[in-house]
């Protein structure tokens, strides 16, 4: 299926990509000792940035209108450990590591890599759970600039960007993953989260075709 999309009804939702994930530096970063064993990999979520900047820099120049999201560990009641279910076997081994708890609110770990910082104007969700849409404003969001489709990238593929794509699709938006630019700490689940996208959510395309679509249809329309 070929890759179309139209600037004018869609957005770019680019889920977590904040430091304690994806720097070197962040929490999950300095204590990949702790994750390795259950054949987690911190590094490659920081190793896919460059494939996520291409489909940010096109959303930009196209006028898409473009969405972060932020997963925020705080004192909230049931707020999460959602984080953390991502690696059951070593959340108590996680909290009680040298160094700040990750994405605690106005820290370090909780921005936005610098690679992919937000620019002025650009929607930013804090969210407390895997989905963007769970107890946060994104629906309305969308509704109100006449959006219609969700393009997605960024981490984790099988958690904060699986959940997120199926509660768009139950809330009737057309959803496009991109994926080669959706990360995974662990690459043997990449494919057959695609594979639930394609049968279930919607479609997947890569990072290239994702990246063509835009600029085709704005080369159209201009």
């Amino acid at each position: 299926m070929a890759c179309k999309i139209d600037p004018n009804t869609s957005a770019l939702i680019v889920v977590d990509m904040q430091n304690d994930f994806c720097h070197p530096d962040g929490f999950y970063g300095r204590h990949s000792s702790l994750v390795s064993p259950l054949g987690l990999k911190p590094e490659l979520v920081t190793d896919g940035i460059p494939r996520i900047k291409p489909v940010l820099q096109a959303a930009r120049e196209a006028g898409l209108f473009v969405v972060h999201t932020q997963i925020i560990r705080d004192s909230v009641p049931d707020s999460v450990s959602a984080i953390h279910q991502i690696i059951p076997a070593t959340f108590e081994a996680v909290l009680n590591a040298p160094g700040s708890p990750s994405l605690e609110p106005e820290t370090w770990g909780s921005e936005i890599h610098t690679d992919l910082s937000p620019l002025e104007g650009e929607y930013i969700v804090q969210k407390r759970s895997f989905s963007a849409f769970y107890g946060t404003d994104l629906e309305v969001a969308l509704r109100r600039r006449g959006i219609e489709t969700v393009i997605l990238v960024g981490t984790i593929t099988y958690a904060c960007v699986l959940h997120t794509a199926f509660d768009a699709n139950v809330r009737d938006f057309d959803v496009i993953v991109a994926s080669d630019s959706t990360l995974s700490w662990d690459s043997s689940l990449q494919d057959p989260t695609m594979r639930i996208v394609d049968l279930i959510i919607g479609e997947t395309h890569s990072t290239e075709d994702i990246v063509k679509a835009i600029k085709y249809t704005t080369k159209k329309k201009g």
